[in-house]
Formats: C-alpha cells, sequence, structure tokens
C-alpha cells in the first residue's frame, strides 16, 4: 500500500496494480477503494483467506476481482492474462505498474491448491513491462522455499534480460539442496526442484467458470 502512496506523492497520477497472489489484496483494495488513478486487478483462489474479493466487487470501480477454482492452471492462466489483465492494463495507459508476484499461486505451495508453473509468472512479466515506462516487482507470498527461490530468481532473470539456463550451475544448486523447511518434517522436494530453474508447463482445459467470469469482467 505504502509504495502506491509513494508513487502518487511522486506525482503519477494513473497506477496499475496487479495481483497473482493466490490471496485477495483486500488491505490494498480497502486504502483506494474509489481512487480513479488507481486501477487494481486481482486474480486469487476461491474461497481462500482474507474471503474476500468477489468477482462482483468493484471497489467503486476501482478494481477488477477474479476468484478462480482450485487447480488453476497455465492455460487458465493465460486466458486470464489476455482476455483481461492485458486490456484491462492497457486502456488504463498506467504510467508505473505495481505487480505483485506472489509465489504461492504454484502447484508446490503447501498452502494454496492453484496449479501454475512459474513459467505462467514469466509471461505475465514479460507482457507487461512494454504497457508502462515504470515497473515495480513485488514478492510477496509463498511457503515453499525451493519453488519461491526458483520464481524470484527466474523474474529476476527476466527482469535483468538474462538467458534462463536449463540446468542450474553447481553453486546454484548447491543453494537449493541447502534450503529446509519446518524442522525436516515435511518431505523433501522434488529433484528437479534442486537442480533447474523453470518448471516444466502445466497446461490443461480452460474450464468453463473462467471464460464465464471473464466474460462478465469483459462486460463491465
Amino acid at each position: 500500500m505504502y509504495k502506491r502512496q509513494v508513487l502518487q506523492r511522486a506525482g503519477l497520477t494513473r497506477i496499475a496494480y496487479v495481483d497473482l497472489d493466490a490471496h485477495h489484496c483486500d488491505g490494498l483494495e480497502h486504502a483506494f477503494t474509489g481512487d480513479p488513478g488507481v486501477r487494481m486487478i486481482s486474480v486469487h483462489e476461491e474461497a481462500r483467506w482474507p474471503f474476500t474479493g468477489a468477482l462482483e466487487d468493484t471497489a467503486q470501480g476501482s478494481a477488477f476481482n477474479l476468484p478462480v477454482p482450485k487447480a488453476y492452471n497455465d492455460s487458465e492462466a493465460r486466458a486470464v492474462l489476455e482476455g483481461l489483465i492485458l486490456p484491462r492494463v492497457a486502456e488504463f495507459r498506467p504510467e508505473a505498474i505495481v505487480l505483485q508476484c506472489g509465489a504461492d499461486s504454484l502447484t508446490e505451495d503447501p498452502l494454496s491448491r492453484l496449479a501454475l508453473s512459474n513459467r505462467a509468472y514469466l509471461e505475465a512479466v514479460a507482457a507487461l513491462l512494454p504497457l508502462a515506462p515504470r515497473a515495480l516487482v513485488l514478492g510477496g507470498g509463498g511457503y515453499n522455499p525451493w519453488s519461491v527461490g526458483r520464481l524470484w530468481t527466474a523474474i529476476w532473470g527476466t527482469l535483468s534480460g538474462q538467458d534462463l539456463p536449463d540446468r542450474l550451475p553447481t553453486a546454484a544448486e548447491a543453494v537449493l539442496r541447502a534450503l529446509g523447511w519446518n524442522g525436516g518434517s515435511r518431505p523433501p522436494p522434488d529433484p528437479a526442484l534442486l537442480s533447474t530453474l523453470l518448471d516444466p508447463p502445466r497446461e490443461g482445459p480452460v474450464r468453463a467458470e473462467i471464460r464465464d467470469r471473464l466474460a462478465r469482467l469483459r462486460r463491465r
């Protein structure tokens, strides 16, 4: 919230906030409800804490909320990116984009029931950056240390224009192998999480409820 206020105090009058975290951005929406200079787009798991961000919730015209069902996949994320996020950001002509990339929408996250690969996040980052002269890309949620580290490393590589390797160098693999969680009581990660940076694509059907909700938001 404070970062958006800093941008406003710097004189920016159109700021787009896009939230890919598994949770609805309830605090930020409350702070900027009815603000014509802020456009908020939140894609979040339905029936997930804080249980806000209903499809019908517009924040007095400042927000587009899309709750998605469990097992939300890469194909559905692409449909949402192309059918909601990109057109609504582009039409707003933001002077800055704030992109929240909480990692808890990934399949490996133990909290959410979503099923994205980190490639879905990277696709959103690459598509959104050309739509504004400024971008602030943030972390956020994420409760699997290996999937979080790989995602945010890949995002930084994308932002800095670096090639993303098929296999991690030895030093990077050692960092991942040294991680642990919850005192070792959880099972170890899949070996691919220790040696690679990019997930395999996690495509699937674009379900009727996703198509219906996108159609309803397009009519706004």
